[in-house]
């Protein structure tokens, strides 16, 4: 039976959305977030027999600072087992957020020099022993940007505390890149610390299209550089029966690699994937297989999910809205 939760999505999309600028807007959401915890909270205990059919989290909880609203992007800390990366999506500010697994906010990372004209993903990964944070700025949802922006940043050290800490630090590499066959929205973004090679899934086409970038050289001044175009992707079309939208079924909306660099996550706004990759395998390759297939917490706008650490079955994921969950999930 295929489920469909578009009336939710398409409830919030019709909703106005107020302007982070406009005054007390903060004060509002904050507060919002406080009076909504519990509801999650409820709603997660004891859930209605229409999300029978979704995939139930080994732990939920919600976040516990409003300022995160619209968790676009999610990736786990390359040095700590007990915190997870996060970002708001268009009209943020560039930000990262450490959050450690409980919910709590406990730094804020400012990207100086950096634009957020529209992030859409996060990877973590570790090249030649030091652990890195890559920044996708590559949403397009008109098809219209010339180019796209990846910031590359060393992932530094937190020493957790009891108060919010506030972090600065510059982009180590600046990525600009066109797409060989005109301009895509991407949501999906991973990075294969290995062969030191960030990967992208394109949102918007009928079937999602792969393609990659070296991540060895760099610079903010540099001419932009031509990303390579590895071919489709195989991710299931909706069935004849869909009541939803049948385009949108299978836009891709986030990727990560696990640490062992064997597995494939590729979430949809409904379902999640897993792709295998066998000895001797291309990443290309590995996403031409068939998927098994997973469902997905009954979420509005799920946009961003990661590995936990160490793992290969186990996912953290997050959705865009307020307050935010943080789920584990296990499929």
């Amino acid at each position: 039976m295929v489920r469909h939760r578009g009336w939710r999505r398409a409830a919030q999309i019709a909703m106005p959305r107020p302007s982070r600028h406009a005054p007390g807007f903060s004060s509002l959401r904050r507060i919002a977030s406080l009076l909504l915890v519990p509801i999650l909270a409820a709603c997660s205990n004891g859930r209605s027999d229409d999300s029978k059919e979704s995939g139930q989290p080994t732990a939920e909880v919600a976040l516990d600072d409003g300022l995160i609203n619209e968790s676009s992007g999610l990736a786990r800390s390359q040095r700590s087992s007990e915190l997870l990366w996060t970002h708001n999506d268009s009209g943020g500010a560039a930000e990262l957020y450490g959050i450690d697994l409980q919910g709590h906010h406990r730094v804020t990372l400012r990207i100086s020099g950096a634009l957020a004209v529209d992030w859409e993903d996060l990877s973590s990964y570790t090249s030649k022993g030091t652990p890195y944070l890559l920044i996708g700025d590559m949403g397009d949802n008109g098809a219209i940007r010339p180019v796209t922006t990846y910031y590359r940043i060393e992932e530094p050290a937190i020493t957790p505390t009891d108060t919010l800490q506030t972090i600065s630090v510059r982009p180590s590499a600046v990525y600009t890149l066109i797409y060989p066959d005109g301009p895509r929205d991407a949501e999906s973004l991973a990075v294969d610390g290995q062969q030191n090679m960030a990967y992208v899934l394109s949102k918007r086409d009928a079937v999602p299209q792969l393609y990659r970038f070296g991540l060895d050289s760099s610079g903010p001044l540099a001419l932009p550089r031509i990303m390579e175009a590895l071919g489709p992707i195989t991710i299931p079309r909706a069935p004849a029966d869909y009541t939803g939208d049948v385009d949108a079924y299978n836009w891709p909306t986030a990727m990560d690699f696990d640490n062992s660099l064997r597995r494939v996550y590729v979430g949809t706004l409904l379902d999640g994937y897993f792709y295998d990759r066998a000895d001797g395998e291309s990443w290309a390759q590995a996403l031409a297989h068939e998927p098994s297939r997973f469902d997905l917490p009954d979420y509005p706008q799920i946009e961003a999910g990661s590995f936990d650490r160490g793992s290969r079955d186990a996912l953290y994921l997050t959705s865009e809205q307020l307050p935010t969950p943080l789920a584990r999930l296990q499929p």
